[in-house]
């Protein structure tokens, strides 16, 4: 397995810092929805899952092997 240098953690450290603050400014403007928005959104995302269920399973499983041969 290929070592991580400094530079490169660094980078993925400032990448997952970033992706906490936009998942932190989302998280406080789900809050301000009404109950109506929210419910349309969870069946909006439940549609899409639906209608791609094929292709996600495809990259979950694709995934899993991706994880099970760097171990």
């Amino acid at each position: 397995m290929a070592e991580v240098t400094e530079e490169e953690r660094m980078r993925i450290q400032a990448m997952i810092d970033q992706l906490v603050e936009r998942a932190k400014k989302a998280s406080e403007e789900y809050q301000k929805l009404d109950q109506e928005t929210v419910d349309r959104i969870v069946k909006a995302m439940s549609m899409a899952g639906l209608e791609h269920h094929m292709e996600l399973a495809k990259m979950a499983v694709e995934e899993t092997r991706k994880r099970n041969l760097r171990r």
